[in-house]
């Protein structure tokens, strides 16, 4: 026992299977939500682009298609017809529509003008492969369709590569020539109009009938109508274009050396017959095939791009093809991506305003979530908060983007030089004593205390006499002597400056020339043409201070329809806290936004009208948002103190609906 007691006694904890669980995220936009959706905007590339975009090829290639007179219902049941449409529509059509889906983006191009979105869009590199694409799809159109031709077929037509010369046999076709830079033209234009148009920026729009799809008879018919417009306008610009390019740059090409000898050989002979504005009324079937051919690639274009217009932002709802539904549409609104953000509030909205059983079930377990922290609802809040808050400084700023603060270089401190004993540099004795007359010559001298007060004096004097109000007659007797230049001076002018104001006076004087010359009629239409591309546009200004004004929209809709009905689902009624340096604007403070932006531009009705179109879509959103919260609570709104403006405003709202 002794023994036993001299033993060290050991003990061990007994293990616990209780940890510490920390309460899992809400996962990230890119794992759950942006897949579905971009599985389901691939469905409808190739179920409903694709095969309209097909459909409308082959329709056009039975319909306008035959050289020949062959008849549609014989050109329908041709294999030829069949596989050549399929051909035009992979080399001509495929590319534009890939393009489309490269280049769509969600950010507004930031002009208020023509001239500015051409400028901003010419700076673009997409802008440059674009119509590289465009160019590369009309060559190989091109060279489809002159495949189509036997040799006899081309001769007879006189659309040969070569003219025939035994003496100058490699002179190019000029008919050939004006065909092929006729369709160059066209898809240079086609793309100058989807720049205009801003095609390449993601607009959302609502759900669409059966009516407004551009398959629609009525929508057809715009659109072949609209194409043949731009087409015959085209090449009308084209031909006068050809023309002068002919007449002014041909010549001048031909006289520079190492270029002449380049393209002599091949289009010398365009210099010598002369060129009016009536020759191509004389080759009218050559401008009827240009036309023609250049009809039926643009209205397929236009065909496909309104097909990519009108599917691609339709809403879509993926969350119920996942186990946690309100996981996914919540994750979803976290992208930084504002075109699936667009998809996850128009999903989240309808969730918002569903009546169903299925949806007041899902709304109360998005209230009731205690499995993620931050909660599903917590984090709609915050997110949405946030949302509007960036927006409205963006208004505030009036679409001007963020300036960075300046960063200041912080100042090293000088370090203080050590004490040290002064040096004496005086005679330490005692001067001799002048004579009268030296002290004298002393104090006229021109280095003596007396010369130097003199000059201090005559300098005040002078100063104050420049500040006066004395006539020219006077000042100019005394000219200052800060006025005269040192002889030796040499003003130097930078060598950019002489360039640019010798470029600024040969450009003025050209424009004189150009004025001086032309009709009266030609110069109203330049004013006109000038003052149009160049003038800036309220209702563009406004959608530049409102760049997601169709996000706001969405987002206050499903904000509001959640606060509603969370006073009868809501068990847990949380607060949200949103720590973040933006604040949601009250709207009180929007309303005087919109007031002071109308009131700038009063004069000028017809563009503020469409400014009011354009401020609508968020005013309307938050009034109706405002109203339905306020009929849903009702008296329970008394314990909450607004200011008196702010309430008189509210108030306004709510009579509004």
């Amino acid at each position: 026992m002794s023994a036993g007691m001299g033993e060290t006694l050991r003990t061990r904890a007994i293990t616990s299977t209780l940890t510490a669980r920390l309460s899992p995220t809400v996962p990230s936009a890119s794992q759950t939500y942006e897949p579905l959706v971009r599985s389901a905007l691939r469905q409808r590339l190739t179920h409903n682009i694709f095969v309209f975009s097909v459909a409308f090829t082959l329709v056009v290639s039975i319909l306008l298609g035959g050289e020949d007179e062959t008849s549609a219902f014989a050109r329908l049941l041709s294999p030829g017809t069949w596989t050549i449409a399929c051909l035009k529509w992979f080399v001509g059509v495929l590319p534009v529509i890939a393009m489309r889906k490269v280049y769509l983006t969600s950010a507004a191009t930031p002009a208020t003008s023509p001239a500015k979105m051409l400028t901003n869009a010419i700076a673009k590199p997409s802008t440059r492969r674009c119509l590289a694409v465009y160019m590369s799809c009309t060559l190989m159109l091109f060279a489809l369709y002159m495949s189509s031709f036997t040799s006899e077929e081309r001769e007879t037509l006189r659309l040969n590569v070569f003219v025939k010369s035994r003496k100058h046999p490699y002179y190019l076709n000029g008919r050939l020539l004006f065909l092929m830079l006729a369709q160059l033209w066209l898809a240079a234009s086609f793309l100058l109009r989807n720049i205009m148009l801003d095609r390449f920026v993601f607009k959302w729009t609502k759900p669409l009938n059966s009516s407004e799809l551009p398959y629609a008879t009525s929508n057809l018919l715009k659109l072949v109508l609209t194409m043949a417009l731009f087409t015959s306008f085209s090449l009308m610009m084209y031909s006068v274009a050809f023309g002068l390019s002919r007449m002014l740059v041909l010549p001048l090409l031909l006289k520079v050396p190492a270029v002449s000898n380049i393209i002599r050989p091949f289009v010398a002979h365009y210099a010598k017959g002369t060129w009016t504005l009536t020759l191509p009324i004389l080759h009218w079937s050559l401008l009827v095939r240009s036309f023609m051919m250049g009809l039926v690639t643009l209205m397929s274009w236009e065909f496909a791009e309104s097909l990519f217009d009108a599917y691609v932002p339709q809403p879509i709802k993926v969350g119920n093809l996942t186990a946690d539904p309100n996981v996914t549409v919540v994750s979803g609104i976290t992208t930084q991506d504002a075109v699936f953000a667009h998809f996850a509030y128009s999903e989240l909205a309808e969730l918002a305003s569903d009546e169903s059983s299925a949806g007041n079930a899902r709304r109360i377990a998005l209230f009731g979530d205690q499995k993620y922290s931050p909660s599903l609802w917590n984090v709609v809040a915050r997110q949405s908060l946030l949302r509007l808050g960036q927006d409205y400084q963006t208004f505030l700023r009036r679409g001007a983007p963020i300036t960075p603060p300046a960063i200041v270089a912080p100042t090293i401190p000088k370090p203080k030089d050590p004490p040290s004993t002064p040096l004496i540099r005086k005679a330490i004795f005692r001067a001799p004593r002048q004579s009268p007359l030296s002290s004298m010559l002393d104090s006229v001298s021109s280095d003596s205390e007396l010369s130097k007060a003199a000059e201090a004096v005559a300098g005040e004097m002078e100063e104050r006499a420049s500040q006066m109000h004395i006539p020219e007659l006077f000042r100019s007797v005394a000219p200052s002597s800060a006025a005269v230049p040192s002889a030796n001076a040499v003003v130097a002018k930078p060598t950019s400056s002489i360039i640019s104001s010798f470029i600024a006076q040969a450009e003025s004087h050209s424009r004189g020339l150009v004025v001086g010359y032309c009709p009266v009629w030609l110069k109203e239409s330049a004013m006109r043409w000038n003052k149009w591309f160049y003038r800036e546009r309220l209702n563009k200004a406004v959608e530049v201070c409102l760049p997601n004004r169709e996000l706001d929209a969405l987002i206050i809709e499903a904000l509001s329809h959640f606060v509603c009905t969370s006073l009868s689902e809501d068990r847990y009624e949380y607060q949200i806290e949103v720590n973040a340096k933006y604040t949601p604007p009250t709207p009180d403070e929007l309303s005087q936004g919109d007031t002071k932006i109308l009131e700038e531009k009063e004069m000028m009705r017809l563009e503020v009208a469409r400014a009011g179109d354009v401020l609508v879509v968020v005013s309307d959103a938050l009034k109706t948002g405002v109203a339905n919260i306020s009929r849903t609570f009702g008296d329970k709104l008394v314990a909450f103190k607004f200011p008196p403006r702010t309430a008189r405003k509210l108030q306004s709202f709510v009579d509004y609906t």
